[in-house]
């Protein structure tokens, strides 16, 4: 794919799912007063902290998506674009499960699949573009913690949530 094209898609599709979710997020009076009600471990990220990671995350996403684009065509390469795609809705869906539906139980369960689509990006692309899987390192580094986190919130506040 040329590379104005493949920068172009990456970035509106990374765009969209990041705009997506931060549309469901925090920033609702009701759902920031629900937030700070949860019962969270000491390990447990400042929010200003959460936004800074995932912007820089967001970027990651962007230059691995154009890096799969770009790479020549093969069942890995697509392996790994339907991988990245998977991370992405999962991005887009974490915020509206957690915040405006307060699902705690549902987003511990989307968590895990970011990290499992997240990781198959990983393996597909040691295999189709070895420069774009070491980029997936800080992600999988940042689902894992999110995932033990969603699921130590989900089992704190069995009264908060709405599943």
């Amino acid at each position: 794919m040329e590379r104005n094209a493949s920068a172009l898609l990456s970035g509106a599709a990374v765009l969209i799912a990041a705009l997506a979710g931060a549309r469901n997020g925090p920033q609702r009076p009701d759902t920031a007063v629900w937030y700070f009600l949860l019962r969270k471990p000491d390990h447990t990220p400042p929010s200003p902290f959460i936004g800074v990671v995932w912007l820089c995350l967001e970027a990651l996403l962007v230059a691995i998506g154009y890096r799969f684009l770009r790479a020549p065509r093969s069942g890995v390469r697509g392996l790994a674009l339907g991988a990245w795609a998977l991370t992405l809705v999962g991005l887009a869906g974490y915020p509206m499960l957690f915040f405006r539906r307060k699902r705690l139980r549902a987003s511990a369960g989307v968590a895990a699949a970011m990290l499992t689509s997240a990781s198959g990006m990983t393996y597909a692309a040691s295999k189709a573009d070895p420069p774009a899987a070491l980029m997936t390192v800080p992600l999988l580094v940042w689902l894992g913690s999110a995932t033990v986190l969603s699921e130590e919130l989900w089992r704190r506040n069995p009264r908060l949530s709405r599943d």
